[in-house]
């Protein structure tokens, strides 16, 4: 049974509560969130986008999406662990009448969470999709993997790993299990934010990968076309930003109950009452509101794009570009007014906002290593092309 289908809706309150009552310590003590991750497996978040007869709870794009904030309101580490879960998920549901997509998705039904292995060090540039990582020719049809990765968001949690690789003239992505023999995955993410999420290298030294375990292999010059897969990544993590912002209005009204004094010259005497304060809590109310619309109201024109998608899996590609146009102004947007937010909390409280043990800063911190997924300047530049001239979007996964 997933967790929307629990006919009493505050055990997925409860679950939330649960996680979010230990995020603040996790980060400060520097704790993976391995029992949180459990939970939500063990609850069915994981096969939110499977439909009903394939075991899941059959939830439109927008509402994963709304699950998504409230899981990043509880803890935005916890989270972003699933990110690529859901990406492989709709994947395998784009290309279910293919050979092996459903049989997948039966392990996601099972429970499994998928991670990945995209990115690496080096030289090449990112989105190029050209990898060091090496995929070879192995016994009885089959094929050796061999390269280091990192930014493995995911990996230390998953069951199974997604990973990209080159295969002479193409790219391929493969899946492998995690504890297969030859994959080693290492806990050495060091980013001030973001930081148990499990972010480090994953190394693979002639792992086994079978034919059926091949997911695509694409040439170098085959012609781009239409796909939100990547609009949903990108969105992903705007939705946890979106999460973030909602609790730190959380934390503003908590931070403000808890002072007992204001300064000789305020406009009242408890900081409760005071109304620049009362304003300031408003106006980051208002943003983490905006921010949820925006992230939904995107997600929507990427349920428009999959549901457009015909017999060849390829969605209308007005459709496709309208839909990453506005996953690209959400990140415009929330780049700018979320760090603002994050610190904008600290002054609600003043000194004793700063004290450690409170860790009001983790919002900042977290906020600014997200944003740092993608340059937002190309992405408004972007934009502003397409306005002007109806220029094209880059056809890669880092858009």
């Amino acid at each position: 049974m997933t967790i929307l289908d629990l006919p009493d809706t505050t055990t997925w309150t409860g679950l939330l509560a649960d996680i979010a009552a230990g995020a603040k310590d996790r980060d400060l003590d520097d704790v993976n969130p391995f029992d949180q991750v459990a939970a939500l497996k063990r609850a069915g978040f994981g096969t939110l986008r499977l439909p009903t007869e394939l075991g899941g709870a059959g939830v439109t794009v927008p509402q994963l999406f709304s699950a998504v904030i409230d899981v990043a309101r509880a803890d935005p580490v916890v989270a972003h662990i699933f990110r690529t879960h859901f990406w492989f998920v709709e994947e395998r549901l784009r290309t279910l009448d293919q050979p092996g997509s459903r049989a997948w998705l039966q392990k996601v039904a099972d429970g499994k969470v998928f991670g990945n292995a995209f990115s690496e060090k080096g030289s090449h540039a990112v989105g190029s999709l050209v990898f060091n990582t090496r995929l070879a020719a192995g016994h009885d049809g089959g094929f050796t993997l061999t390269g280091e990765k990192f930014y493995s968001t995911g990996t230390l949690f998953s069951d199974y790993l997604t990973v990209t690789t080159t295969d002479h003239d193409s790219v391929a992505i493969v899946i492998v299990p995690a504890d297969r023999a030859g994959v080693t995955i290492i806990d050495d993410w060091d980013g001030f934010g973001q930081r148990r999420t499990g972010t480090g290298t994953t190394r693979f030294q002639d792992v086994t990968v079978l034919p059926d375990e091949v997911l695509s292999d694409t040439p170098y010059d085959a012609e781009p076309v239409p796909s939100v897969q990547y609009t949903l990544l990108q969105l992903y993590i705007h939705a946890v930003v979106a999460g973030i912002l909602e609790n730190i209005v959380d934390d503003g009204i908590a931070l403000l109950r808890s002072r007992e004094r204001s300064f000789s010259h305020a406009s009242a005497t408890s900081p409760t009452d005071d109304p620049l304060l009362q304003r300031q809590l408003g106006e980051l109310a208002s943003s983490a509101y905006i921010a949820r619309a925006a992230v939904l109201d995107a997600a929507a024109a990427i349920a428009a794009a999959i549901d457009s998608t015909g017999p060849d899996g390829v969605p209308d590609a007005e459709l496709t570009a309208q839909a990453q146009l506005q996953a690209a102004k959400v990140k415009v947007h929330l780049d700018d007014i979320a760090p603002r937010a994050a610190t904008k909390l600290l002054e609600l409280g003043g000194a004793s906002a700063a004290s450690r043990q409170r860790n009001l800063d983790r919002h900042w911190r977290n906020i600014r290593t997200i944003t740092l997924h993608n340059p937002v300047g190309y992405k408004a530049r972007v934009v502003g092309q397409n306005l002007l001239h109806g220029t094209a979007i880059p056809a890669n996964a880092y858009f």
